[in-house]
């Protein structure tokens, strides 16, 4: 065989159209199966991060409402500093 028959037979091959029929066939089925099975292979914490995202949302909120209530009179809690670290802050600082 020599060039001219070959490139006359990749000549016809190329204006042939491809025959698609078999990859067609069923498509949307096989690709909703293929999506499908990687959403449920997905990271099972990214899931269980999003159900439990109330709980998490609740204790922050439960939180701080006891943050907020619960707390006394900062200037109190400065005072209650025992004599000993009084001593120390006032030798620390020259106070």
């Amino acid at each position: 065989m020599n060039d001219d028959q070959l490139n006359k037979l990749f000549a016809t091959a190329r204006q042939a159209p491809p025959d698609t029929g078999r990859a067609e066939f069923a498509f949307e089925t096989r690709l909703l199966a293929r999506l499908r099975a990687e959403r449920e292979a997905a990271a099972p914490w990214f899931v269980w991060t999003w159900r439990l995202a109330p709980l998490f949302a609740a204790v922050v909120l439960a939180l701080g409402v006891w943050n907020i209530t619960g707390t006394s009179d900062p200037l109190a809690d400065l005072c209650a500093v025992g004599s000993d670290d009084v001593a120390l802050v006032e030798m620390l600082t020259g106070d």
